[in-house]
């Protein structure tokens, strides 16, 4: 039989990493300590030997003789058991494996109150899940591939893990006292679940535990922001303005509660624990809106307040790697397409002529001083910046600007 691992000593390496792998699944099935990162990079290593180009090679011998777990069971359809076929399919499946001991370890570390190794496991965990898709799309032979492994469900488990990992570092920032910061956070927290909201039509249950989610987050948004403009102004604090966003702050909470309410009265088929976490939500989400005292505001009002700014910290879910043959699928080798694209693109480029005049460079540094000057309140608005030398990098930057738009009047005359 022809196949690509002729040599013994990479099919034991093949059948070395397998049954480490093994004993990882194992270790996460019992909740156990047992593992750690260098038993993570085992599973890259497998993965790096096994994803190749087999052009049209039969997968299912090249696993036989590998002599490696032929089968997988399938949790989401109560661990149905079916036929690996493809390696790029058992590539997805050892990569799955990898997203979830990332998330273990992320939860490890939120529990230790090691909050950025927490957020950086968590989004490692985003990423593995997303080369798991990669690879579970470029099956060729598989005859089934299940729930779990499918490619769609693989991405949605990567944007939740990019989700928990914003929500772990906006939890981070407010609890380290950075309020205004943390208000931004979930503000893109809330933008996040949103995005996962109108990515697909999700089942009811899943729908509606969204639309609570980014309404709660963008409360939360709120009424950071208004405590962090009590807290921190080091003028006289505008009062409407604070009392605005804690009317919004009301608005998003109530509509959280009032969804969370009406998934536990219509949907039946919630677990114990499903309808615990629920209970929970709203337990949390009634007490804040005791906590504020206020007279909430009618709808056409509320619309007039504007939301926090939002800022993302976790970066796209990028998969490290992809499966090597996609280039036997498409027929293009990647770097040729590339430079094609680049050429393409140079000669569109020196055709038209596209100017950049000496104007357009002005304009684009007077874009980025009034973006620092804008950063620079910021900073001072949440405390993090002292008056001297605030004042003292707004004079510089100020005269700056004045400087460019001298220059660009003189130039527009």
């Amino acid at each position: 039989m022809i196949t690509p691992f002729e040599d013994e000593d990479i099919k034991r390496r093949i059948r070395y990493l397998h049954f480490k792998i093994k004993h990882l699944e194992e270790a996460l099935e019992k909740v156990d300590e047992s593992f750690s990162l260098d038993d993570l990079n085992l599973i890259l290593e497998y993965t790096r030997i096994l994803n190749i180009n087999y052009q049209n090679l039969d997968h299912s011998k090249i696993l036989t003789d590998l002599d490696i777990t032929p089968t997988f069971q399938d949790p989401l359809e109560n661990n149905k058991e079916f036929k690996i076929n493809d390696i790029m399919f058992e590539c997805s499946r050892v990569l799955w494996v990898m997203a979830r001991a990332y998330a273990y370890l992320s939860e490890k570390f939120e529990d230790e109150e090691e909050w950025e190794d927490a957020v950086i496991a968590m989004v490692e965990c985003s990423k593995m899940y997303k080369c798991a898709a990669y690879f579970s799309s470029s099956t060729v032979y598989q005859n089934y591939i299940g729930i779990t492994l499918s490619s769609e469900n693989l991405e949605l488990n990567s944007e939740e893990a990019r989700i928990f990992a914003q929500s772990l570092a906006a939890l981070r920032e407010e609890n380290k006292g950075n309020i205004y910061f943390a208000s931004k956070l979930y503000a893109g927290l809330s933008a996040l679940s949103k995005r996962l909201f109108y990515l697909k039509k999700h089942v009811e249950k899943k729908k509606q535990q969204l639309r609570g989610q980014f309404h709660f987050d963008m409360g939360k948004s709120c009424q950071l922001k208004a405590r962090a403009t009590t807290e921190s102004s080091l003028t006289s604090i505008n009062q409407n303005k604070v009392l605005k966003l804690k009317q919004k702050a009301f608005f998003y909470y109530e509509k959280a509660q009032k969804i969370w309410e009406g998934i536990l009265e219509n949907l039946s088929e919630l677990s114990k624990d499903e309808r615990e976490i629920f209970e929970n939500n709203i337990a949390i989400v009634k007490d804040l809106i005791n906590e504020m005292e206020i007279e909430p505001l009618d709808y056409e009002e509320i619309k007039k307040i504007q939301d926090p700014e939002p800022i993302i910290i976790i970066p796209e879910n990028l998969a490290p790697f992809v499966p090597k043959n996609i280039v036997f699928l498409t027929k293009f080798v990647p770097k040729d397409l590339n430079i094609k694209r680049f050429k393409s693109f140079q000669k569109k480029k020196l055709e038209q002529k596209i100017p950049y005049s000496k104007k357009e460079k002005l304009i684009d540094k007077k874009v980025g001083i009034i973006r620092t000057i804008n950063e620079l309140k910021q900073l001072k608005e949440s405390n993090e910046l002292d008056a001297d030398k605030f004042a003292e990098l707004l004079e510089k930057y100020s005269t700056k600007l004045k400087m460019i738009e001298t220059a660009i009047e003189k130039i527009s005359k």
